[in-house]
C-alpha cells in the first residue's frame, strides 16, 4: 500500500463504496480491473521509491465510470506526508525499494456478463440519480465510515449512527462535507446526489447478490 500515490488510494476508497453502498456487492476485483490498471510512477525507467505505482483509467473506459476529477493539490504530497513505525502485527511490513513492475499490472480481468450487468447497472445509477465520485465521497463521509478500514459491516450492511464501523459520533456539517470533497476533487457539481444506496434497512435486490455468486 505504501507504494500507491494518494489519488491511487481515493480511487480505491471511492470503488469500493461505490460497490458497497450504492451497487450493493462486496468490491468486485474484475470490475475493478476493467476499468483500472496499475503504471510505475512516475515513468517505466524511473520508480519512485515512495509513491512509485499509481492506478489509471484504462484508455476509453473513464466515461462509463462516475465521473470525477482529481485534485491538484496532492502533487507535493511527499512533503506532507511521513511513516511511522508499524507496532501492531496486523499491518504488513514495508517492502524497502521502489515497487517492481509485474505483468498482472495491467491484467483486464474475466470480464463477461457480471461486468457487463454491473456496468449498466453503473449506467442507471448515472441516469436515474446523476451519481458521481463526489456522491460518493459525501456518502462514506455523511456515514463517518473510512471504506479501506477494516469495517464490521460492508456498505450495504450498515446500520445507522451507532453502527460499529463508524469512526465518530459527532455529525459532519454541511461545510465540512463541502471541504472534504474540494480537498480530494475538483470540478465538483452544486449538489451531489446519494439517491438509491443501500443499508441494512434497505437491503439490495437479489439479483445483486447473484451476480457475483
Amino acid at each position: 500500500m505504501h507504494h500507491l500515490t494518494p489519488n491511487s488510494i481515493l480511487h480505491i476508497s471511492i470503488f469500493v463504496h461505490l460497490c458497497e453502498a450504492f451497487l450493493g456487492i462486496e468490491p468486485y476485483f474484475d470490475l475493478f480491473l476493467y476499468f483500472f490498471h496499475l503504471k510505475p510512477h512516475p515513468n517505466n525507467s524511473k520508480v519512485d521509491v515512495v509513491g512509485g505505482a499509481g492506478l489509471q483509467f484504462r484508455q476509453g473506459r473513464k466515461p462509463k465510470y462516475m465521473p470525477y476529477d482529481l485534485s491538484d493539490k496532492v502533487i507535493d504530497w511527499k512533503s506532507m506526508w511521513f511513516y511511522i513505525r508499524n507496532l501492531s502485527s496486523s499491518l504488513p511490513l514495508r517492502t524497502p525499494g521502489p515497487p517492481v513492475k509485474k505483468s498482472n499490472w495491467n491484467s483486464k480481468g474475466s470480464g463477461g456478463d457480471q461486468v457487463n450487468f454491473l456496468l449498466g447497472e453503473i449506467k442507471r445509477l448515472k441516469t436515474e440519480h446523476q451519481i458521481c465520485g463526489a456522491s460518493v465521497i459525501v456518502h462514506w463521509s455523511m456515514r463517518r465510515i473510512q471504506p479501506l478500514q477494516r469495517r464490521v459491516n460492508l456498505g450495504f450492511q450498515y446500520t445507522g449512527d451507532a453502527d460499529p464501523s463508524c469512526y465518530t459520533r459527532t455529525m459532519i456539517t454541511g461545510d465540512d462535507l463541502k471541504d472534504r470533497v474540494l480537498e480530494l476533487l475538483k470540478n465538483v457539481p452544486g449538489m451531489a446526489n446519494i439517491d438509491g444506496t443501500f443499508s441494512a434497512v434497505k437491503r439490495p435486490r437479489e439479483v445483486l447478490f447473484r451476480v457475483v455468486d
